[in-house]
């Protein structure tokens, strides 16, 4: 059999190409933040990085689309897909980091990294089923099997557990639902309406907006209250990063079901950990190590057997 529907051992199509891409892109979103950023606040730091994005797709949007943003269009998206994209820019860039911030300050850093990517590919593979009527193949549940006993190993590994692990942990894992509900909500609307950048408008709405007002509250009207421009500007250079992975979260929801992307998406674990012994010189304790492995173990099981997209 010839073509892009290819059956092959490990595909790799245009939507697991994306995937992969938004792992990579979110590994450079976390380097940047790993490295001079850390101490920004929460709140501002999550408005901050939608701000590139949300320009980049109103730009492209007011320059070649408006029609699909403008009601009295023939070409419309249509309010039930305009409002999917809203909620999830809300589900994943309010209430997901929401959860994000308060799971790292209760559990620590290894339970939330671990946590948040074991609620995405739970949510994923759960929701693509039940919602999207998605069913994963064979592999496809057994690499989530791995990945997430993979995730586990990793979370015990970091050693800086807190006291309130557990509360941390539920936090991350509602955090990763809340990501995984967003890239459903995304995969509705693009596998009827594929439109990248009009998606990442709609979602911006969702997700820069309230936070933009949060901001103006907190700030007293001014959003930027509590940060220097340094921290601005690497907190911005994040966001162009973290642009392009929602880039690839849309163009992947075109061509792939939720439980792949967030499969693949997963491998951000991987490359965040070769990026902090490599860059940072941390420690790479053999249980972690163990982990890690089963994580790409199980990011590559998972696609067996699958068409390409």
């Amino acid at each position: 059999m010839t073509g892009a529907r290819e059956r092959r051992a490990i595909p790799i199509g245009i939507g697991e190409a994306w995937a992969l891409t938004t792992a990579l892109a979110y590994t450079a979103t976390n380097v940047l933040l790993r490295a001079a950023a850390v101490d920004i606040d929460p709140w501002l730091g999550s408005m901050l990085r939608q701000v590139p994005v949300a320009l980049l797709a109103w730009v492209v949007v007011v320059v070649g689309r408006q029609a699909e943003v403008w009601p009295a269009s023939d070409r419309f998206l249509g309010w039930r897909f305009a409002a999917a994209l809203v909620a999830g820019g809300t589900l994943a860039f309010v209430i997901g980091n929401f959860l994000n911030f308060n799971a790292l300050s209760t559990g620590g850093l290894g339970v939330t990294a671990s946590g948040t990517t074991a609620g995405m590919v739970l949510t994923g593979f759960l929701a693509g089923l039940l919602v999207l009527r998605e069913r994963p193949t064979r592999h496809g549940w057994a690499g989530a099997a791995i990945l997430i006993a993979g995730l586990v190993l990793v979370g015990i590994a970091r050693g800086d557990v807190a006291e309130g692990w557990i509360a941390g942990l539920f936090l991350a894992l509602g955090a990763g639902a809340g990501y995984a509900g967003a890239n459903v909500l995304t995969r509705l609307v693009q596998r009827t309406r594929p439109t990248t950048f009009v998606a990442l408008a709609g979602s911006s709405l969702g997700g820069l907006g309230p936070l933009l007002v949060i901001q103006l509250i907190r700030g007293g009207g001014n959003p930027l209250v509590g940060a220097d421009a340094e921290q601005v500007l690497l907190v911005l250079a994040a966001g162009c990063f973290n642009a392009l992975a929602l880039v690839g979260i849309v163009q992947s929801a075109k061509h792939v079901p939720v439980a792949v992307a967030t499969s693949i998406q997963s491998a951000t674990v991987v490359f965040s950990f070769i990026a902090a012994v490599v860059i940072f010189s941390e420690a790479a304790p053999p249980l972690m190590v163990a982990g890690v492995a089963a994580v790409a173990a199980g990011i590559v099981i998972a696609q067996l057997r699958r068409r390409t997209s």
